[in-house]
């Protein structure tokens, strides 16, 4: 019989007449029923929160897993936790709160609740309060491997920035994983770099059908009077190669072959603004990622995790990517290679068939607010792509040169630290 059931009858049994023992009953009746009262709302608010303690300790633990992002953690925790109560459980809680830590090694859930009494409301209290909290440690992936991509710019105005990359090539990975511990991010277990030179692939809007050009000849740039019926009219107006690429090297087992490929090359080309750096960024994002659970030979193990990295270095604007100069040239890539607007480029950024979305990342060292006004005026250009997910300015110019692998190093622990960056 339920304490209610029990409190009723003794009710009944003092409202009859012939209860001689009733008014000593009386006496004794409250205490005992509000003891009994007390017992079993007790009991059932140690019930409700061993519901919600079990319900908190699956959240953590749900959002704690490898595969989760950091950025998702706290939603997937509160997601899971309400998932495993009923409803009559769940009108009970008034706050839930799960919180990943500053150093995103654990995250913790604290839920409150207030639980309904049965009895011991006669004297005023109508609610039993309850509290949990639950902590899980943060599965991280053990096996790191970062793949970076060199977009730089090598018009004739990039001399500084192609010596730079000539001058970190040496010890590149084992400076960076340097920078990276010394901002607590840990180090990579396996970098793989790749470095693609870009200049332009038109850009050079005619005057008509002539134009004047300038062309490099004998160490400085001169003016050229050209017509598009020249043969060799792409020879001035689009940059032969427009784009020189190279495969990952692997650091630093391949430094020597990335040394061969990085040292030969001296700034040129170009000659106006703005340049070929979407074309270099859609190039970038083609590259053959590695994926997660690939076993390079250079670790013998699975990789739990890959970073895809993008930096680029330039002093120019950016066509937009279907600059009706550009396309002319029989060298550009097809529509189906390089998407010819700015919501087909993004949708490629943001596919994780093409790069792997947890830990990318687009790093940029210049002035992302340089405005190509290709055709039509608009903003465009940098100032488009500024606005990506994960898209961040490294730091001037200047800066990219000048300490390249600490303003990599920035960018990377920030992003680490901060995982919904947006710039």
């Amino acid at each position: 019989m339920s304490a209610v059931a029990v409190f009723r009858s003794c009710l009944r049994f003092l409202r009859h007449a012939g209860g001689a023992l009733s008014p000593a009953f009386a006496v004794m009746l409250v205490p005992t029923v509000l003891v009994i009262g007390i017992g079993v709302d007790y009991n059932t608010t140690l019930r409700i929160r061993t519901k919600l303690q079990t319900a908190a300790d699956m959240a953590v633990l749900a959002a704690a897993k490898l595969e989760d992002t950091d950025a998702s953690r706290e939603a997937t925790a509160k997601r899971y936790f309400e998932s495993q109560l009923p409803h009559d459980v769940l009108a009970m809680v008034k706050t839930i709160d799960f919180k990943l830590a500053k150093d995103l090694k654990t995250i913790t859930g604290s839920v409150q609740a207030s639980v309904p009494t049965s009895l011991t409301h006669i004297i005023g209290q109508t609610a039993m309060a309850t509290n949990v909290t639950s902590t899980a440690a943060i599965a991280k992936p053990s096996v790191r491997q970062l793949d970076i991509v060199m977009c730089v710019d090598a018009t004739g105005s990039m001399t500084a920035t192609l010596n730079a990359v000539k001058a970190n090539v040496l010890n590149f990975e084992s400076n960076l994983n340097a920078e990276l511990t010394k901002r607590g991010t840990d180090k990579f277990d396996l970098i793989r770099a790749r470095v693609i030179y870009y200049r332009d692939y038109g850009g050079i809007k005619l005057n008509g059908n002539n134009t004047y050009v300038y062309v490099w000849n004998s160490g400085t740039y001169v003016n050229k009077y050209i017509k598009a019926s020249d043969p060799d009219y792409w020879t001035y107006v689009g940059d032969i190669p427009p784009m020189k690429a190279s495969g990952f090297f692997e650091l630093p087992a391949k430094r020597t072959d990335m040394q061969t490929f990085v040292n030969p090359e001296v700034a040129w080309g170009g000659g106006d603004l703005p340049e070929a750096g979407l074309e270099c960024v859609n190039e970038a994002m083609d590259s053959p990622w590695a994926k997660v659970g690939d076993v390079p030979p250079a670790l013998g193990k699975a990789i739990e995790a890959i970073y895809p990295v993008i930096v680029v270095w330039t002093d120019a604007a950016a066509h937009k990517p279907n600059y009706s100069v550009s396309v002319k040239n029989p060298n550009y890539p097809s529509a189906q290679k390089f998407p010819r607007s700015y919501p087909g480029l993004l949708s490629k950024w943001n596919d994780p068939a093409v790069v792997n979305q947890l830990n990318m990342l687009l790093i940029f060292f210049g002035n992302p607010d340089l405005n190509s006004n290709d055709d039509d005026g608009k903003a465009d250009g940098w100032q488009t792509v500024k606005t990506w997910p994960r898209f961040t300015v490294g730091g001037t110019l200047t800066e990219g040169n000048q300490n390249m692998v600490s303003k990599i190093a920035d960018a990377i622990a920030k992003v680490v630290k901060s995982p919904t960056l947006t710039n």
